[in-house]
């Protein structure tokens, strides 16, 4: 055996054993999310290569091994059975000579287009920025299930064209060919390859003419196909960064029509975004997902602040697994997201309540609803159906739900009857003084002109989302309370008294820990 070789067989064994260590931990650490993902240490960001082979969902994502805030970037690795309960793994990519290790995707090449097939099964090939002084495009090989990755000779398969921001691409296969969206500073570029090695530019979009937002630089783009009413429409998913509507990194979607080579946006009208929350940004959907859904997760974070946030260990998280699909609301057409059906493995059977027969709330009064039932978790999945009714005209209507502890920190999710937004408030939900905007009310505009407020909420430690009006008004954010907020209250406020608020229905759910503790 050379000396080469026993090196590789004895780092393989020192990583397996430093995988056992880490996933054998229990991680409950002040704000440690539960069951959402978060890397035992250090800092991460963009989830990047997400792809499902031979029963393993693999998460590949930015991540800097040496400390708690952004620096030179390599791909960090976890795996899973079920999106739920994840595994890290060694390192799969590191920084070389072209360039510390950006945002990117991965694909199965089923048909050895490559030519780096070594075994008898298709390899992965990872697609990835590499940033240095310019930004370029280059690939590796795993011809293992993803354990290793081997770069290719002959990188970058697509050099810097000269701009500063040339990143981030995510590939496809259509008719044959690879589609690869590339973000080039405000705008999406689309490329095509037979081999994944050498790349034919086909079109721009987003620049020339402008369209949807700019308040930032553009990122991680994502081209997705569906079928909705027997048609074929494409959503264009691209992060931006800064230029929310809640100020810092968010995500906008565009309709359209993709040809193979051009994208066109469907109409004119307003920005629309995939999540109004401010801690959800730059996610991707998985290759290969064999269910066929359009599968995402996002990196639950914020540019602005990212890296203050009060923890210790590690800084950043991943969203849980969603499903994209679209719908139709008030005549328009949107993207709606859900929590993936694989989140009911969470469930705790017998924490377990529901509450059918309407209950009435009158202006200037507050339920506690937590009253109702019997145990006591920090963990929750929430259903509620709300309604306002109105017997006098009333401006003002607005109600809260909250969850909160025994320091009167809280988390309030509320609705505004004239103005019909949505809105989350953590302004007393704990540690806020960490950057001047953390605080500020995130607010989200309904595509629909109801006025029955269906929610489904993700309490987890520090965590908190938000799925309305049948996931077409998303929200995500982070919270750091002082202790657990294990209780909830709902509360209703009009000049008039006679109008009234009425819960139609109330069912919620304790949620296991991800972690063997």
């Amino acid at each position: 055996m050379s000396f080469n070789v026993r090196v590789r067989v004895v780092f393989y064994f020192i990583s397996c054993l430093l995988v056992q260590s880490i996933t054998s931990l229990c991680l409950t650490d002040q704000h440690r999310p539960q069951f959402h993902f978060s890397p035992a240490k250090y800092w991460i960001n963009d989830p990047n290569g997400l792809i499902y082979v031979e029963g393993e969902y693999h998460m590949f994502y930015q991540f800097y091994p040496n400390g708690t805030t952004h620096g030179p970037m390599y791909w960090g690795h976890a795996i899973s059975t079920d999106l739920i309960h994840w595994e890290e793994l060694p390192i799969a990519l590191s920084p070389d000579g072209l360039g510390e290790i950006y945002s990117g995707s991965a694909v199965l090449d089923v048909g050895n287009t490559s030519g780096l097939q070594t075994g008898s099964n298709p390899p992965i090939i990872a697609i990835f920025t590499q940033a240095s002084d310019t930004q370029v495009q280059s690939i590796a090989v795993s011809n293992d299930k993803g354990r290793t990755f081997e770069k290719y000779a002959s990188n970058p398969v697509l050099p810097s064209p000269g701009v500063k921001d040339f990143r981030d691409p995510k590939v496809f296969e259509m008719n044959g060919k690879w589609i690869m969206s590339l973000a080039v500073n405000d705008s999406i570029h689309f490329y095509s390859s037979n081999n994944l090695k050498s790349w034919t530019a086909l079109s721009k979009f987003g620049s020339n003419p402008l369209e949807g937002a700019h308040g930032g630089v553009w990122e991680c783009p994502d081209l997705l196909d569906f079928d909705f009413n027997g048609h074929k429409v494409w959503v264009l998913l691209v992060s931006i960064n800064p230029g929310g509507p809640n100020l810092g990194s968010v995500t906008q979607y565009f309709l359209g029509d993709f040809d193979g080579e051009t994208f066109r946006k469907f109409g004119i009208g307003h920005d629309l975004w995939m999540d109004w929350g401010p801690d959800n940004y730059a996610g991707v959907s998985f290759s290969n997902d064999p269910k066929n859904r359009k599968l995402l997760i996002a990196w639950l974070n914020n540019w602005l602040y990212g890296e203050v946030i009060p923890t210790e260990e590690w800084r950043g998280q991943m969203t849980i697994p969603r499903v994209l699909e679209l719908t139709r609301v008030d005549n328009k057409v949107r993207l709606a997201s859900a929590p993936a059906e694989e989140m009911e493995l969470l469930r705790i059977s017998s924490q377990f309540y529901e509450k059918l027969d309407a209950l009435t709330i009158n202006s200037g009064s507050v339920y506690t609803l937590s009253d109702d039932f019997t145990f006591s978790n920090p963990l929750l999945e929430v259903d509620v159906v709300l309604n306002i009714t109105l017997g006098t005209a009333d401006k003002t209507a607005t109600f809260q739900f909250c969850f909160f502890n025994s320091l009167n920190e809280e988390l309030c999710v509320g609705y505004s009857y004239d103005q019909n937004y949505i809105y989350l408030d953590r302004a007393k939900a704990g540690a806020v003084n960490f950057h001047p905007d953390f605080g500020k009310r995130a607010m989200a505009t309904r595509d629909t002109k109801s006025k029955i407020i269906e929610m489904k909420l993700y309490l987890d430690t520090s965590i908190i989302e938000l799925f309305a009006d049948k996931g077409v008004t998303v929200m995500t954010a982070m919270f750091f309370p002082t202790e657990p907020f294990t209780q909830l209250k709902v509360a209703f406020s009009s000049a008039n008294s006679s109008n009234q608020l009425t819960v139609s229905s109330f069912t919620v759910r304790g949620l296991k820990s991800i972690y063997d503790c």
